[in-house]
């Protein structure tokens, strides 16, 4: 596996939780969550790395 492939697999990874900490309420860590997503989709070129506020 590669770094890319590695990173897609973190971000999915990293979605999943994002949905959690939004069900909890844990709105600012929520948030944090989503810009370090955004993040390693522009570093690694990840696609679909766009995410709507609720």
């Amino acid at each position: 596996m590669n770094r890319k492939e590695k990173a897609e697999q973190l971000v999915g990874d990293l979605r999943e939780r994002l949905v959690e900490l939004e069900s909890l309420g844990a709105l600012v860590a929520a948030a944090h969550l989503d810009v370090a997503i955004h993040a390693l989709c522009k570093e690694f070129n990840v696609e679909g790395n766009i995410s709507t506020p609720d």
